[in-house]
C-alpha cells in the first residue's frame, strides 16, 4: 500500500466542511484549499473561474505529450433540512469507519483520493510515459458548465483515457444513460369555478398528456444499462380551488439508453404536441432545458483491463452501467476518449440524509489507481 489512512482522509474531511451545495454551485473556497496542498509538494495548479465563485481546478503531473486525466466535481446537492441529519452535514464526523457528511459519497471521496494519487507520484518521484491531470469542475449536479469550461480550454487534447471517480462502489463503470430534460407547457382560459364549460382547463390538458409522455419512451434493452425511463419530477398549476386554471407545467426527466434515442424522443414529443394542440382549445408548447449524451466505452485497451483486473482482486467483478449522469458525458465524446466510471461509495447513498462513505474504500480506491497508473506508465 503506497497511500496511507493519512495521506487521504483528512482531505476529504477538509472538503466536506467547505460547503459546495449547488444551488448557489460555488467551489472557488475549495479549489483554493486544493491548491494548497498540492503547492505542499510543489505541484503547479491552475484555476479556472468562469463565473463568481464558481471554478474548476487542474493539477498536472509529468511533462509527457498524452495524458490520463483524472476528474470528479466539487459541488454537492443542498443539505435539504439539517435537523433531519443525526451527523451534522458539514462537520465530517466519523463513525465505525464512516465517514458522514454531505459529498462523502458524492464525490468528494474520490476527489481526495485523485489529490493523494497524485501528491503521492510527486513524492515518489515515479517517472511516467502519460502525463497525470486532475480536475476538480464545478457545476456537475446541475449544468456541468465547469466540465465544458474546461473542454473548452483545451483538457482533451492529447487525453487518452478518463478516469471518472463517481461512486459505484468500486465496481467498473463502462456506460451510462443520457440525459433528457423537458417542460411541457399547457396554456387554457380562466373561468369562474362554477361555469367550467366557459373556460379552458390547462390541468385537464396536463391530465391527457402525461400518458402520452410515457408511451414515447423507447423500449430499446440496453445489455448493461437496461431500459430507458421517465420521471415526471414536478408538476405546477392553477391559482385556486374555483377558477378554472388557465396555466399548467410539468417536467419530465428522459433517461435514455442510447444517444440515438434523443431525438427519436423529440421528434416523438413534437407529434404529440401537434397532435394536441389540432385536436384540443388548450394549446401545448414544449422546452427542451437540458440534454447530455448516453456514453459508452468501445475501446479497451490495456490500462482499462489493469483497472478491471484491480477492481475483481478487491471482490468486485462485476463491469456496470449506471443510471446518473456525469462530467464525462460533456468531455469524452467529440474525442472518442477511452473512460471508466468508478469510484467509492455506495449507490444508495447519493443525495440522501445522512450520507456517508467508508474509509477504508476511499483508500483502497486510491491505491488501485495509484498501482494502475505506475504498472501501466511507469
Amino acid at each position: 500500500m503506497q497511500i496511507t489512512e493519512n495521506d487521504v482522509i483528512p482531505i476529504l474531511k477538509r472538503l466536506v466542511q467547505i460547503k459546495t451545495e449547488n444551488p448557489p454551485g460555488t467551489t472557488i473556497e475549495a479549489v483554493e484549499y486544493l491548491v494548497e496542498v498540492f503547492q505542499q509538494t510543489g505541484i503547479e495548479c491552475q484555476i479556472q473561474e468562469y463565473a463568481e465563485g464558481r471554478a474548476n481546478i487542474i493539477a498536472e503531473y509529468g511533462d509527457a505529450s498524452e495524458t490520463i486525466i483524472l476528474t470528479g466535481h466539487l459541488d454537492t446537492v443542498p443539505a435539504g433540512n439539517e435537523e433531519k441529519w443525526k451527523f451534522p452535514p458539514f462537520e465530517a464526523k466519523e463513525d465505525e469507519g464512516r465517514i458522514y457528511g454531505r459529498g462523502t459519497t458524492d464525490m468528494k471521496g474520490a476527489v481526495a483520493a485523485f489529490v493523494a494519487v497524485v501528491k503521492k507520484l510527486k513524492e515518489n518521484q515515479v517517472k511516467l510515459s502519460k502525463k497525470i491531470i486532475f480536475l476538480g469542475t464545478a457545476d456537475e449536479e446541475i449544468g456541468m458548465d465547469g466540465s465544458q469550461e474546461a473542454k473548452r480550454n483545451g483538457i482533451m487534447e492529447g487525453c487518452v483515457f478518463v478516469v471518472i471517480g463517481e461512486p459505484t462502489e468500486l465496481q467498473v463503470g463502462i456506460a451510462e444513460k443520457g440525459t433528457l430534460w423537458v417542460i411541457i407547457k399547457i396554456k387554457g382560459e380562466s373561468a369562474h369555478g362554477s361555469t367550467p364549460h366557459l373556460g379552458i382547463n390547462a390541468i385537464e390538458g396536463a391530465a391527457k398528456l402525461i400518458p402520452k409522455m410515457k408511451e414515447i419512451i423507447p423500449d430499446l434493452e440496453h445489455e448493461i444499462l437496461g431500459k430507458s425511463t421517465l420521471n415526471i419530477g414536478k408538476i405546477a398549476g392553477g391559482t385556486l380551488i374555483n377558477v378554472v386554471p388557465e396555466y399548467c407545467e410539468f417536467r419530465c426527466d428522459y433517461r435514455l439508453v442510447s444517444d440515438s434515442l434523443r431525438e427519436r424522443v423529440k421528434n416523438s414529443l413534437q407529434i404529440i404536441i401537434e397532435e394536441f394542440n389540432r385536436d384540443n382549445k388548450a394549446q401545448v408548447e414544449m422546452e427542451i432545458i437540458h440534454e447530455i449524451p448516453a456514453i459508452e466505452l468501445t475501446k479497451r485497451d490495456q490500462f482499462f483491463e489493469t483497472l478491471k483486473q484491480k477492481a475483481i482482486e478487491a471482490g468486485k467483478s462485476e463491469i456496470i452501467g449506471v443510471n446518473y449522469g456525469t462530467d464525462g458525458a460533456m468531455l469524452v465524446p467529440e474525442y472518442d476518449t477511452p473512460f471508466v466510471i468508478m469510484g467509492p461509495g455506495k449507490l444508495d447513498q447519493l443525495h440522501v440524509t445522512d450520507e456517508y462513505t467508508e474509509k477504508q474504500e476511499v483508500l483502497d480506491y486510491a491505491n488501485i489507481i495509484y498501482d494502475v497508473l505506475v504498472e501501466n506508465f511507469g
